[in-house]
């Protein structure tokens, strides 16, 4: 019996035992764990798949670049894999856990420096480490007016994480890899590259140019394996004045009304009239939002209202809605700059949906929301505001199992179709359409969450089924998935076609010919 809780693939025990050993003659002891008690935060999924197929070798704490170049040479040395994470908070991708069993997760939260604010320029530099919530604190204690663009789980997200998985938030600044403007990457090899202007000497436009010279690179550190990003700079937003900032929600009481709300809402977003990335939310994704728990373990959920199998009848969804008053979609968006300006463009938003839903849409401003969590939370959301907010979604079914099925809407009639398909998929498997549009400058992001019990085997398998007929059926029809979790990164991979997937390959052979980085990320694996 091995005396580690799993080994890397290929790697007998002596060889990890040896490396191991360099492994803390860097670091010290503390720094490098293998013990299943340090280990077990590391295995703990949410996607409906064996812990056995996820489980770490080790857990390592870097505290700087230099430390960082030495551990690729030592997982050089003996072809120790490393699994690379920020705050391992990747909720609805993937957690914490390697995509492969066996990999060293190569923990960055110790890198929690923020490197460097600018307030007249907008901009900070900040480590893996550096979760948004510090950065709110950061601007609060210093007075800085000064928004940064966060996800759903904003609290404990990471900026370099979520920017280098392509994800999205709420303010104007909603797509995080088009907002961040130079990189510190350490390659397979060892070696330290700065992209855009920041391998100039002295440069003084690292976070403020993002181009450089010659060709641009930074995405080939996005969603791969390819380079561990221990730097980013993120472009921050300038508060508007007072009276500059107007939140607001619309509710729709039928689910067909989508094709119309999506068409009503995009002239606006593309005229800027609308600037932030404003979301569409269905009535299972808001209501999970009112579900507690007590410190028990007992609450509202679903299985409050229904204790059948399968997906929710309509009648008890529209129990749901009904106690939580909520529409059957509810559009969140706000307007920006300064209080004449924002009177003005309100008066164009309420006046376009008024005009084309007359009685069917209600309209509810700050004012009339006055202490609703779900508001208030939004409302912060829109505005950068990292909350401590329980994520209230994981409460819908319970269990513990959750994947977000993501594909891109390039239209209205596109997210009709998309919600249709998702919905009938989804019930053939027992499960419940709970989703959100995100608005984007020409598409949205179409986030579905498949929620289930992992701690049912029967029902592991039927969302692993579901999950992947979704997967098949949306690539078919030409719909393509912007990020997914570590059980279908292979899958996704193959759907862009083998053109693409060959060119991730020769890169990855190219610069890390040893596999040592992440494999399996994004499909993108050596010994697959």
């Amino acid at each position: 019996m091995s005396r580690f809780v799993a080994l890397p693939k290929g790697v007998s025990e002596e060889t990890f035992a040896r490396a191991i050993s360099e492994y803390r003659a860097l670091l010290g002891e503390g720094r490098v764990r293998t013990d299943p008690a340090s280990l077990q935060s590391y295995m703990k999924i949410m996607i409906p798949e064996s812990e056995e197929l996820h489980k770490p070798s080790a857990v390592i704490y870097p505290k700087s670049v230099q430390e960082i170049q030495k551990i690729v040479g030592i997982a050089n040395k003996y072809k120790t894999p490393l699994w690379t994470v920020s705050t391992g908070k990747n909720m609805g991708y993937g957690t914490a856990a390697p995509a492969t069993r066996g990999q060293i997760v190569l923990d960055l939260k110790t890198m929690n420096r923020i490197v460097h604010v600018d307030e007249e320029l907008g901009y900070c530099l900040v480590e893996p480490g550096v979760t948004y919530y510090d950065l709110q604190q950061h601007f609060k204690k210093n007075r800085m007016n000064l928004w940064v663009d966060v996800p759903a789980p904003s609290a404990m997200a990471s900026p370099v994480g979520n920017t280098a998985d392509r994800g999205v938030g709420y303010t104007p600044y909603g797509e995080h890899f088009l907002f961040s403007c130079g990189m510190e990457v350490v390659l397979a090899n060892g070696d330290v590259i700065r992209t855009g202007t920041g391998g100039l000497a002295n440069s003084s436009s690292w976070q403020t140019n993002k181009w450089g010279n010659g060709p641009y690179v930074d995405g080939l550190f996005t969603q791969s394996n390819l380079g561990i990003i221990t730097k980013l700079g993120v472009w921050l937003m300038k508060g508007p004045p007072p009276g500059g900032y107007y939140p607001f929600l619309m509710k729709f009481p039928k689910v067909e009304m989508l094709p119309d709300i999506i068409k009503t809402l995009m002239p606006l977003r593309m005229s800027q009239i609308i600037p932030n990335a404003c979301i569409v939310v269905n009535a299972g994704w808001e209501a999970a939002g009112y579900f507690t728990y007590d410190k028990n373990g007992k609450g509202t959920n679903r299985e409050t209202f229904y204790k059948g199998k399968g997906s929710l009848p309509p009648k008890v969804f529209q129990q749901i809605m009904d106690k939580y008053d909520v529409g059957a979609w509810n559009f969140y968006a706000a307007l920006y700059g300064s209080p004449e300006q924002v009177a003005l463009n309100w008066k164009y938003v309420s006046g376009a949906f008024k005009q084309k839903f007359g009685k069917d849409v209600r309209i509810i401003t700050e004012k009339e929301a006055k202490d609703d969590p779900i508001f208030e939370y939004r409302r912060q959301l829109m505005m950068g505001g990292s909350t401590l907010q329980e994520f209230g979604l994981y409460n819908w079914r319970g269990g513990g199992g959750s994947m977000w099925f993501a594909p891109v809407a390039a239209r209205p009639s596109e997210c009709e179709q998309q919600m249709k398909v998702a919905t009938d998929i989804l019930n053939k498997y027992g499960f419940d359409y709970v989703s959100e549009f995100i608005v984007g400058w020409r598409d949205m992001h179409h986030i579905i969450d498949l929620l289930y019990d992992r701690t049912q085997p029967e029902e592991m398998k039927r969302a692993y089924k579901c999950f992947d007929e979704l997967l098949t059926v949306f690539t078919k029809n030409g719909y393509g998935t912007y990020r997914t979790n570590t059980a279908f990164m292979d899958k996704v991979s193959r759907s862009y076609g083998e053109g693409m997937r060959d060119i991730h390959h020769k890169l990855k052979r190219a610069l890390d010919p040893n596999n040592i980085l992440a494999p399996g990320k994004s499909g993108i694996n050596l010994q697959a």
